[in-house]
């Protein structure tokens, strides 16, 4: 067994029994892949596919290699165990959505304690994965909207920029600043190879790539800040903010319930640094 798959009618239910059976068997492996299926269990894993020959092995093959070329967030059983025990970080998991041949990741699930309060798209686990752990090779697209926009680099009355990088590199440094609130400062270092610019920008341009990377800078520190505003409307600590606060607050006594409390007020001010190391191909 790699996989094991939960509907979403019983991810939003306590999925403590499941993780603790599966703890105990030494038959399983703590490396096997978790996921949540949106849709019908029967339709996705019953369905004749013409170009699947093994359902199974091939979900498989599409968790392992998002979380492997970190695409996605991982979710082996040791880490969902990990994050269900732990006083200051939530479970997240992988969806996985049946679309008539294909077979595709449609989001992340996020968990309160054992259970499934909400879900994220695809995309936004990239932002998810930056907040709470180092990013080592990735790559992501994003469009700079119209107020990311320096006005020196609108042209033809631009109202977004679409663009694509690869060999990401993140550094993340948290720290809390005030426990009462809790307040943390949040600050994640970006360099990425720009592989693809939709735009009739001169990227040859030092000053021109500088305020390209204050564009993008300020894009990422929005998006960050909407999925754990986010996590903290649904009350799923998916960042791990909590076991920073445990580890920086002697003496805290950090349990769920009292975590959950001050995550919801708690405050985050993000600032992140983002280079482009080098040009890669434009459109």
């Amino acid at each position: 067994m790699r996989v094991v798959l939960f509907s979403e009618e019983l991810a939003k239910k306590d999925i403590h029994y499941y993780i603790d059976s599966h703890l105990e068997n030494a038959s399983v492996s703590n490396g096997i892949y978790m996921a949540v299926v949106e849709g019908p269990m029967t339709s996705l894993l019953e369905y004749q596919y013409e170009n699947i020959e093994d359902i199974g092995q091939h979900i498989y093959r599409l968790l392992e290699q998002n979380i492997e070329s970190e695409h996605m967030i991982s979710s082996t059983l040791h880490e969902v165990a990990r994050d269900y025990y732990s006083s200051g970080r939530n479970i997240v998991m992988p969806i996985i959505k049946k679309e008539e041949e294909f077979v595709e990741i449609s989001g992340i699930a996020l968990f309160k304690d054992g259970n499934m309060a909400g879900r994220l798209s695809a995309e936004d686990s990239f932002y998810v994965k930056i907040i709470r752990d180092n990013y080592e090779h990735g790559i992501f697209e994003t469009n700079l909207q119209e107020e990311d926009i320096p006005s020196s680099l609108r042209k033809n009355t631009v109202s977004e920029i679409p663009l694509a990088f690869d060999t990401v590199k993140t550094k993340r440094k948290l720290k809390l600043v005030n426990s009462n609130t809790p307040e943390f400062d949040l600050h994640i270092t970006i360099k990425a190879r720009l592989l693809e610019i939709r735009s009739d920008l001169d990227i040859g341009d030092p000053k021109i790539v500088a305020q390209l990377e204050q564009a993008i800078s300020k894009n990422l520190s929005r998006e960050m800040s909407r999925v754990i505003t986010y996590g903290q409307k649904i009350n799923s600590d998916v960042f791990g903010f909590g076991e920073s606060y445990r580890s920086s607050v002697r003496n805290s006594k950090l349990t769920q319930e009292k975590w959950h409390k001050l995550f919801k007020d708690m405050k985050v001010n993000i600032k992140v640094d983002f280079t482009i190391l080098r040009n890669g191909v434009f459109e």
